[in-house]
């Protein structure tokens, strides 16, 4: 479902990413590394190479943890070093039932970890919908703590044609004593906010927070910049890629002052965006060229969603061929993306 919703809302955007992206660019486009396919990540029960997609990563201790979608689940990977190379791990299946598309984070009030996600439901006319769901646990460790999911009573969001918008991937971030969430439809980002002490519910309305080239997959961030604080969102755009002549996705950036606005393109444009084909060396040929949903790796892991002004590192999912072979079978996995020194 998730997959099928995700092509229709790709599809409706093609006409509206041909075109050049209106941006001002502030600062030069970062540019990065693309690692080899990580096929190292594993089914639960075999050495073989799990089919992974949206993945999420938070560092607590001295571990990292790996949280990616696969089969309808949501497997957790456990490691001491997050990087492309290594030993086979296999994943460990959590007791999250109908979530996927993960966002996880240190909620302080309540000392529980948070998994934010989206379940597939009906609608009053019994249409399939998406709705934004929450998964809590007292021990990011414990794959079976996983509460059962709690349907967050966010209104849908309307269109200007005054229809129910077909968003989806919901992420959450704090902000004093508001919380916001963030969530895509054919080219359009949406937030609504909600007071953090009645958190998960009493949302309101949503409001389109930014239009342009968007596809899907929005990831919103407090971060710090020379002009001070500011907030930046990081979400998947597509457009031609003149190495294979076909349509490949890639992440774009909007900025704000402030979680309410206004939202601008920042590094929007397939030349220069935050990350993709136009400005990452992808020197393994079995990648897809595509980085269809990521996010950068935050060394803090609380609600605030702090992000260092320039992270070295980003985790997506794409797909890969297992073999370097032109036949080979490909699978949904996941690389890391490396910031070049300069």
């Amino acid at each position: 479902m998730h997959q099928l919703m995700k092509s229709l809302s790709l599809a409706a955007v093609t006409v509206a990413l041909v075109a050049p992206f209106a941006s001002a660019q502030e600062r030069p486009a970062a540019d990065w590394t693309m690692s080899p396919p990580m096929l190292r990540f594993a089914k639960p029960t075999s050495d073989e190479p799990a089919a992974l997609l949206d993945p999420c990563v938070v560092r607590h201790g001295d571990k990292w943890h790996l949280f990616a979608g696969s089969a309808g689940s949501i497997l957790h990977y456990t490691l001491d070093e997050l990087k492309a190379d290594g030993p086979v791990v296999r994943g460990q299946k959590t007791s999250v039932a109908g979530g996927a598309v993960p966002q996880v984070y240190f909620h302080r009030a309540t000392k529980k970890w948070h998994m934010i996600l989206q379940k597939s439901t009906k609608d009053e006319g019994g249409k399939n919908r998406l709705a934004a769901v929450l998964s809590t646990n007292d021990d990011l460790g414990d794959d079976a703590g996983w509460s059962k999911l709690t349907t967050m009573d966010v209104p849908p969001a309307v269109d200007e044609a005054k229809k129910a918008a077909r968003w989806m991937d919901y992420y959450v971030i704090f902000d004093d004593d508001m919380a916001h969430l963030f969530a895509t439809s054919s080219g359009t980002l949406w937030r609504s906010e909600t007071k953090a002490a009645s958190f998960p519910q009493g949302w309101s309305k949503p409001v389109a927070a930014a239009k342009g080239a968007i596809v899907y997959a929005s990831h919103t961030y407090r971060q710090p910049s020379p002009k001070g604080e500011r907030f930046v969102t990081i979400v998947t755009s597509s457009a031609t890629d003149p190495v294979t002549k076909k349509s490949k996705q890639f992440q774009i950036s909007y900025v704000a002052p402030k979680l309410a606005g206004p939202w601008t393109p920042e590094l929007s444009k397939w030349d220069a965006p935050y990350a993709g084909f136009g400005n990452a060396k992808i020197a393994d040929a079995r990648w897809s060229r595509d980085i269809v949903h990521g996010e950068p790796i935050r060394e803090e892991n609380d609600e605030r969603m702090n992000l260092e002004a320039q992270p070295t590192r980003f985790v997506f999912h794409a797909r890969a061929r297992l073999r370097d072979e032109e036949k080979s079978p490909s699978i949904d996995c996941l690389g890391l993306l490396e910031r070049t020194a300069k």
